[in-house]
């Protein structure tokens, strides 16, 4: 395992579409010392009704080339190539949208772009938009992303993007929505199927094109597999020949409660909490030793309530990778 760097991301919320936070949160990051920075697009204001905004872009690359990181992008995470959240009418601005994350991480030499799995069928039907999908529904989304991605990743690769699907993490209202449909919660891989390392595989496999890989989310994969029953360290295994990119932090491995803010759910442990490395239950250690052969960037997802700790989270993720390249070397 040979580790290239250490990231951090810049969360759109914080961001917020503004130029001077950018500049604000890099020269804290670059304090911090940190080698990499993930930007989500979503957060910079370069991004409107599927097309970019080219004098945005200019600022934001006028600033993000003044400070020496390596720069990966996260996608919207709305965006879904297989259950669009406008239905069959917006498939087409879907692949709009995607295609201009490509031209941002072109335009800032970003080789990464992160893109969550679209395989979860319940949200239209949590609105009361749409019944569950039957298996045939189902089927469909899945080739839907294939076909899509098929069309897309010789796009990434002239721009020298690789692309890399993320496993999604599960959430409370998800299973309500099953229960409200009559169905059990143990039916939540099977309408949210983004969660499961092998349907991500499969969706690879299917697309075969090099420049589209996994973005292994320790921390998502952690709740998932409490949520959902399967082992997790089995399952990094797994995800382990396809990973072109990992994502991390920390959570005690239960799914998320009745509130969405940090503050109601950090006292009971709720949910994909975001935490310093080291601050929950997740075996950061074990977790890291399935991937023998990774090369490539760890970007820490941390929320800006930590700020205080982004130095800590550094020190800590270090230690963490020199432990696990120390303890699994051959001797």
């Amino acid at each position: 395992m040979h580790i290239t760097g250490i990231g951090i991301n810049g969360d759109s919320g914080h961001l917020g579409g503004s130029l001077v936070q950018l500049q604000d949160d890099l020269t804290f990051f670059q304090h911090c010392g940190y080698d990499a920075v993930e930007l989500s697009i979503h957060g910079l204001d370069v991004l409107a009704h599927g097309q970019l905004r080219q004098s945005q872009v200019d600022k934001v690359r006028v600033i993000v080339e003044s400070f020496d990181f390596i720069y990966t992008v996260h996608a919207p995470d709305p965006l879904n190539l297989a259950f669009s959240q406008h239905g069959a009418s917006g498939v087409d601005l879907e692949q709009d949208i995607f295609l201009a994350c490509l031209d941002f991480c072109a335009a800032i030499d970003a080789e990464i772009l992160v893109y969550h799995s679209g395989l979860n069928a319940l949200r239209r039907t949590a609105f009361a938009l749409e019944p569950l999908p039957d298996e045939a529904a189902l089927a469909q989304a899945r080739e839907r992303e294939v076909s899509a991605l098929r069309t897309l990743m010789p796009l990434a690769a002239e721009r020298g993007v690789v692309v890399a699907m993320e496993n999604d993490t599960p959430h409370l209202w998800e299973v309500a929505t099953l229960l409200r449909a009559g169905l059990s919660a143990g039916q939540l891989s099977h309408y949210h199927a983004g969660l499961l390392i092998p349907t991500l595989v499969q969706q690879i496999e299917s697309v075969g094109h090099p420049n589209l890989g996994l973005t292994l989310d320790f921390a998502h994969l952690y709740v998932a597999a409490n949520a959902c029953g399967f082992d997790y360290l089995e399952a990094v295994r797994q995800a382990a020949p396809y990973v072109r990119h990992l994502h991390g932090n920390d959570n005690f491995g239960r799914l998320g409660g009745l509130y969405d803010g940090l503050p109601e759910r950090i006292p009971y442990g709720d949910g994909d909490l975001h935490l310093p490395p080291g601050w929950g239950t997740l075996p950061h250690v074990e977790a890291l030793a399935q991937l023998p052969d990774y090369e490539g960037l760890y970007v820490l997802e941390l929320r800006p309530r930590f700020y205080d700790h982004f130095s800590e989270a550094l020190e800590t993720m270090r230690r963490i990778v020199g432990t696990a390249i120390g303890e699994h070397s051959p001797s």
